[in-house]
């Protein structure tokens, strides 16, 4: 009885060290198993994060880019403006005799398309009108210079004031003038 005892004690210390074995085993496997689903789960994260990173800079490249288009093509339409400006300035100040020839031929013109009609313009350019008959002066207008005429029944008007030509000639040739800035 002492040896059934001592086989069924030695058989369930083999048992055991084999569970134990068995335990460590698979407590291994698990490890191993956890470590590399870290290390994967740790990849991705990066992969991901990085990405994030790449995409958070790409936006405020494009942002910066934006903002300096932005900001240059604000400065193109100021310097624009300015030279617009300046030319309507100048033509503000050309001289009275060039004036006079001026609307000479622009009432000239107007005669031939409207016949009969009021002739505007502003204040100190009155004087330099020399309207023929037909033709009689209008109110003063606010204007730089140049004249507009209007037909008697005020259906048709000419507008050959300063400003309306520049921006006329402005509008039709705009891509010139900033290729010619700016190109």
């Amino acid at each position: 009885m002492n040896k059934v005892v001592e086989e069924i004690l030695r058989k369930g210390e083999e048992r055991k060290r084999e569970i134990i074995q068995l335990g460590e085993k698979e407590r291994d496997e698990l490890m191993l198993q956890a470590d590399k689903n870290i290390l994967e789960e740790s990849s991705r994260a990066k992969k991901k994060n990085d990405a994030a990173i790449a995409q958070t800079e790409q936006q405020e490249l494009s942002s910066a880019e934006l903002e300096s288009k932005k900001t240059l093509l604000s400065a193109q339409r100021a310097s624009m403006d300015e030279l617009k400006q300046q030319v309507l300035d100048e033509l503000g100040e050309y001289p009275a005799d060039r004036r006079k020839k001026l609307y000479a031929k622009l009432t000239s013109r107007a005669k031939k398309e409207l016949g009969e009609c009021v002739v505007y313009a502003n204040k100190a350019d009155k004087a330099l009108l020399q309207l023929p008959s037909g033709m009689s002066a209008g109110t003063a207008i606010n204007c730089i210079g140049g004249l507009v005429f209007e037909s008697k029944d005020k259906s048709i008007r000419l507008d050959f004031r300063f400003e309306s030509m520049v921006d006329d000639v402005w509008n039709k040739n705009m891509r010139e003038i900033f290729a010619k800035l700016f190109g």
